[in-house]
């Protein structure tokens, strides 16, 4: 980014980039007091240690994106093939290292099956592998901390009664690769349901009525992933 930036022509200094962790550049920022303004996003645990960091300094403004459990919504009468192929973009791209991710699907209940079915075949045959092979779908998770946090996520959905329709485990001995995950059968009261899991797990949720689901996916849940203040 810094290399665009200088080719695109921006004097120098009118854009810094400080590349750091959370308790030195992070904390440094957030508390310093000429520095007007902070946006982050992550988790809702570090965006209280931002607001804390402004009222203890000079009051710059702040403006927090913490996510949740972004829902995706499948009525009966949309095209199948096509809601299958988004919700599984919308959750496995980056193996669900995404803000946007659609971390929790509510199916129509007359469709429900089926739309699980395709969910299922489409997780299986995404391509697991290097991720500076061209043909790779599926990389790793980005350390051992967050490997360890999805495979905890994912015996909790288990241990909680959600069907595990595939994947659920570590792909081989070496690296932090997560098969693709398809979740059925998931409640609104169930951790993979209610936290941000940052990791490639699909859950799928079914609705009966759009009041319901409104209602329901407007309970966005919090953000828990292991990113940390920057």
């Amino acid at each position: 980014m810094g290399s665009l930036i200088k080719e695109a022509g921006f004097p120098p200094g009118v854009v810094n980039i400080l590349p750091g962790f959370g308790p030195t550049a992070g904390a440094a920022i957030s508390h310093h007091p000429n520095i007007d303004k902070v946006a982050f996003t992550g988790s809702t645990e570090v965006g209280k240690l931002i607001k804390e960091a402004a009222s203890a300094s000079n009051l710059k403004r702040v403006t927090l994106e913490l996510g949740g459990k972004n829902p995706c919504i499948v009525f009966a009468d949309a095209d199948l093939e096509l809601a299958v192929e988004c919700a599984h973009q919308g959750v496995f791209f980056n193996q669900g290292q995404c803000c946007t991710a659609a971390s929790r699907v509510y199916v129509e209940e007359s469709v429900y099956p089926e739309f699980v079915r395709r969910s299922v075949d489409n997780a299986k045959r995404r391509i697991i592998g290097d991720p500076f092979d061209f043909k790779t779908e599926h990389g790793p998770q980005v350390d051992q901390e967050q490997f360890d946090k999805v495979l905890e996520y994912i015996q909790s959905g288990k241990d909680e009664g959600a069907k595990l329709e595939c994947g659920g485990s570590a792909v081989g001995e070496r690296g932090f690769f997560i098969k693709p995950t398809v979740f059925s059968e998931v409640t609104d009261d169930m951790r993979i349901a209610k936290e941000e899991i940052f990791g490639p797990v699909q859950s799928i949720l079914k609705f009966k009525s759009t009041e319901d689901v409104i209602k329901r996916a407007n309970n966005t849940g919090v953000r828990t992933d292991s990113r940390r203040l920057h």
